[in-house]
């Protein structure tokens, strides 16, 4: 660190009344007197701490003549002082080697002779470094800030190249004096804002209420992505494939039994009627023809098997063929609602076979729908207790209990692997297709295991355990 050697200042005897007594038989020092008490005045226009701490360690010197001043605070935790501010340097590196010695010199001379009185000692007398060996200024002296209570919360250390005389050690602690009360007025009489210190006893009984506090048992919890779907729907498929070409109903539409929901494109399947039909006819006349010449001249009594199997073939063409044309229209198998997205995404689109288009489902027989990811993992109950807050209604949650759970994850629409859970719901039922998220309840477990339980889980899992 940085260091300036102070300027010449000529020796003057000490300041009497206020500074100090003048030598025996001597007068006051008129001019000290009077920079003391300008140095005074100046300390009460100071406006924050910072400015009188900067204010106390450069203009010291016109008062009191020295090499370097150090002005030091207690710390917030422990018994240690830190060097807040340091003349000639406008900020403090609590990091530089100097500043760390003069710290530890303070600590040692706390321990060997107390800091609540001025105490002078050599550099590196009570804690030695390369730093100290190196500084031009071999005598220090330490000057405390006294509170309103007697105790010490900071200090002075004013570095020089002899020691101060009787005098001058006035002069130091009449700064101090002013400079602490200064500075108690600035921050409101609580220099430092220390935290509490905690001894032995308090400690022990600290950790017997956090041990204590750990092993309090909690239920083992878990959120995961919900939806609110029908109990028993009845699904809606594709009979044959084909293209669809009107949606009778709205989404969420009441229907009844029969009521017609939607039409295919029913022009090819007439068209394969029409040709199953013709070639039934024509298997029944190849039928009555060889049947009719049986007894003619002509013995065709053996093509008659075979041509009442093409007449069965043929039939049965046709019944399927028939059949398909009257499911070109399918209707609702009970009451219900409709389920399904928009008439525009399926008017005009063409489905395979089995593909879903729409579900008939009671509104007043739903369930609830939790897609636990798999690495919240954890053993269920069946009856286990779910909350569950809507998307839509955040501040009010719905109970639910858990009814079943895979026992094999799958990977859902985003990607993720989970374990699909459905639970009954208690209560009013929420409208079919809400989303939210559940929180799902498992077996009771000390507190520790609940924080822990994750973090050791993946440790394991990174160390391959």
């Amino acid at each position: 660190m940085a260091t300036s050697r102070p300027e010449p200042v000529e020796a003057k005897p000490p300041v009497s009344a206020i500074a100090a007594p003048a030598a025996k038989g001597g007068t006051p020092d008129a001019a000290k007197l009077a920079a003391l008490l300008q140095f005074e005045a100046d300390i009460r226009r100071q406006e924050t701490v910072q400015e009188l701490q900067y204010f106390v360690a450069n203009e010291a010197r016109q008062v009191l003549p020295y090499g370097q001043a150090f002005v030091l605070l207690q710390s917030r935790i422990g018994q240690g002082f830190e060097v807040r501010c340091a003349s000639s340097l406008a900020t403090v590196d609590r990091h530089a080697p100097l500043i760390h010695v003069l710290e530890k010199s303070v600590e040692a001379l706390a321990d060997k002779h107390g800091l609540g009185k001025a105490h002078a000692f050599r550099a590196g007398s009570l804690h030695s470094g390369e730093a100290m060996d190196e500084y031009p200024y071999r005598e220090l002296h330490w000057q405390p800030l006294l509170g309103r209570d007697g105790g010490v919360f900071g200090g002075l250390l004013i570095a020089r190249e002899e020691p101060l005389r009787e005098g001058e050690k006035y002069r130091a602690a009449r700064i101090a004096e002013t400079a602490a009360h200064a500075w108690l007025a600035l921050s409101g009489g609580k220099p430092v804002r220390r935290l509490p210190v905690i001894d032995t006893a308090k400690k022990k009984w600290i950790a017997a209420a956090i041990l204590i506090i750990l092993l309090f048992p909690v239920r083992l919890t878990a959120l995961a992505p919900a939806e609110i779907v029908a109990e028993r729907p009845y699904i809606v498929a594709a009979p044959f494939s084909g293209r669809i070409a009107s949606i009778e109903v709205t989404p969420n539409a009441p229907v009844k039994a029969g009521q017609v929901l939607l039409k295919f494109d029913d022009v090819r399947l007439e068209n394969e009627l029409e040709l199953a039909e013709e070639k039934l006819a024509v298997a029944r006349s190849r039928l009555e023809r060889s049947t009719s010449s049986a007894f003619g001249a002509q013995d065709e009594t053996s093509d008659i098997a075979i041509m009442q199997a093409e007449v069965e073939v043929a039939q049965a063409e046709y019944d399927y063929a028939k059949e398909l044309a009257g499911q070109s229209a399918i209707t609702a198998q009970r009451d219900g609602m409709a389920l399904f997205s928009d008439r525009r995404d399926w008017e005009g689109r063409a489905v395979n076979v089995g593909d879903p288009i729409m579900q008939i489902v009671n509104p007043d027989e739903i369930m609830m729908r939790i897609d636990l990811p798999a690495a919240e993992q954890m053993s269920l109950e069946q009856g286990a207790k779910i909350k569950m807050w809507l998307d839509s209604q955040p501040l009010w949650a719905i109970d639910a209990r858990l009814d079943t759970a895979s026992y094999q994850a799958r990977q859902t629409p985003d990607g993720t692997l989970a374990f699909a859970l459905t639970a009954k719901l208690d209560g009013d039922n929420p409208r079919i297709g809400s989303r939210g998220t559940a929180q799902v309840y498992g077996r009771w477990v000390p507190l520790i295991y609940s924080l822990l339980r994750r973090p050791i889980s993946a440790l394991r899992q990174f160390i391959g355990l």
